[in-house]
């Protein structure tokens, strides 16, 4: 039916085709890099090609409808968010109202359930308001944050929690419907569980992963880089893709420790780095944004100590976890640039080539 040129030619048409119709670069980041007025975060964050950025808020009225925002000439946040917009990054944000293992509300309406009247009704007036303000800056917004942590716990909250995301998500949709809506899940915990639970009303499947370490068991973090470990980080991202159906996956914050006595090292924590980077070329149609959970590992004297007060000296017991959440960073607590720097810059560059 067709001669050999006309078939080449076909199939170059087909290639170009194909190559355009390629999922666009995935944004990525760094935790809060860069931090807003710090200069030299920025060049930082200039020097690893970072184009995406996530910030937390909170729905905190300390009265009905008095907003921080409405009573201030001043507008930080905004302010933040419309700089960024014009540097070329993609904008999530995370309102921490259900946080971890802990839960915050308006003080006047603290001790409601989440789907009491009065609860949804401010709900819906904070978003309004809120959106109004910021919502063309977001691409991103998250209505809770790792809230697989806080539910186990508080089981009977959950169904509550459920009303209060969808209406959230409908207020959104109307209000700006080009922004995606998710709640941020941990990937321990069950996040499979709780996601079909969450999955009607979310456009988007948000995640945090770490890498695994022997903080708590025996868990070397090269397992992660072994495709024939069950810890492999590619297979367990992949299945959370799976769970996430046609939304995609943003992963808010990934993280891998790089201590020697959590079974890690710095060369392995830059391995891993490169590896999330290759990977996430042949998963790009179906990831949102990938952010590394911060740039310098936190003090490890501090955290010891804040840990100690919240937590009593019995947290002293489990070095390990101390050690996890102190060795995390791209720099060592000093500032210094650990491999893993290096390896994200690079790996960043590699990825943008088109």
């Amino acid at each position: 039916m067709f001669g050999t040129k006309t078939l080449c030619a076909l199939a170059a048409v087909a290639g170009l085709a194909l190559a355009q119709a390629r999922a666009a670069p995935v944004p990525i980041g760094v935790g809060g890099l860069p931090h807003a007025g710090n200069q030299e975060e920025e060049q930082l964050a200039k020097e690893l090609g970072l184009n995406f950025v996530i910030e937390t808020s909170l729905w905190d009225e300390p009265k009905e409808g008095d907003y921080p925002w409405t009573d201030s000439p001043d507008d930080p946040f905004g302010s933040r968010l419309k700089k960024l917009k014009e540097q070329g990054y993609s904008i999530c944000v995370t309102l921490k109202n259900i946080d971890d293992d802990k839960k915050h509300m308006p003080l006047y309406l603290d001790g409601r359930p989440l789907d009491d009247v009065q609860v949804l009704t401010r709900w819906v007036a904070f978003l309004k308001g809120f959106l109004g303000q910021y919502g063309d800056a977001i691409d991103y917004l998250n209505l809770g944050q790792k809230v697989n942590g806080y539910f186990p716990k508080h089981d009977t909250e959950w169904q509550a929690f459920l009303k209060f995301v969808a209406v959230g998500a409908q207020v959104v949709r109307k209000e700006r419907p080009k922004i995606s809506v998710g709640v941020v899940l941990k990937d321990t915990d069950e996040p499979a569980k709780h996601w079909r639970d969450l999955a009607p009303a979310c456009t988007h499947l948000a995640l945090t992963y770490t890498a695994p370490c022997s903080a708590l068991k025996k868990q070397p973090t090269s397992d992660a880089l072994d495709p024939r470990q069950p810890l492999f980080f590619a297979r367990v991202l992949e299945a959370m893709m799976r769970q996430a159906g046609g939304r995609k996956l943003l992963l808010t914050e990934v993280g891998c420790a790089s201590h020697q006595s959590l079974d890690s090292s710095p060369e392995i924590q830059a391995q891993f780095i490169a590896a999330l980077l290759a990977w996430l070329r042949q998963a790009e149609s179906r990831v949102a944004a990938v952010s590394y959970v911060g740039d310098k590992d936190w003090p490890y004297e501090g955290t010891r100590t804040a840990l100690k007060s919240m937590f009593g000296d019995d947290i002293l017991r489990y070095r390990g976890i101390i050690r996890l959440l102190t060795s995390q960073g791209l720099r060592y607590e000093d500032g210094t640039k650990k491999p893993a720097w290096e390896a994200l810059k690079k790996a960043v560059a590699q990825y943008r080539k088109r």
